[in-house]
């Protein structure tokens, strides 16, 4: 990802947006892993998805964001927005990936830069997979092959890449066995 190194801080495509959270960081991480599902039929952080009120969220995120607190790899602060705490995630290390999942992850991180993280739960709301998981119960597994079912709501019809018939052989094989 374009990030750069400034007073000890890593600077990347959020470090500037007033409207990054932890609610937007959540949904840039389902997006950018998802997409990376159906361009490549594998996500990038391959973390395991689960329904939440707020949308979809990694299940392992809050024991990995303390480790990553704890070496000292991100800095969380809480900042007022319009009379609510925002807790925002600051990068203290270059993000490791390479550069097919850099290039997603950007690619969502400007698609729904001009989004507040209320914003991206809604459209995320829009989305097949999280409907029919979070219908079984908060906490459900949100499976990587429901994207293939629903491209139009997943990303509110604008799919930001290839058009959504060039998906991966990996998930159309995937999805012939469903």
């Amino acid at each position: 990802m374009a990030e750069s190194r400034k007073n000890g801080r890593t600077t990347g495509e959020s470090a500037n947006d007033e409207k990054f959270g932890a609610v937007k960081l959540n949904k840039l991480l389902f997006y950018s892993d998802f997409i990376s599902f159906v361009k490549r039929g594998r996500a990038i952080t391959d973390q395991v998805y689960f329904a939440l009120r707020e949308g979809p969220a990694p299940r392992r995120l809050l024991p990995i964001r303390k480790e990553m607190e704890n070496a000292r790899e991100i800095e969380i602060v809480s900042v007022d927005r319009f009379g609510f705490p925002q807790h925002r995630i600051i990068a203290k290390r270059l993000a490791r990936l390479g550069p097919e999942d850099a290039a997603i992850a950007r690619t969502v991180v400007q698609t729904l830069a001009p989004m507040s993280g209320k914003d991206v739960t809604d459209l995320s709301h829009k989305f097949a997979g999280w409907k029919a998981a979070f219908s079984e119960g908060e906490g459900t597994e949100i499976p990587y092959q429901s994207v293939g079912f629903d491209l139009e709501g997943f990303f509110g019809g604008v799919f930001p890449f290839d058009p959504p018939s060039a998906i991966s052989k990996e998930l159309k094989q995937k999805l012939m066995e469903s």
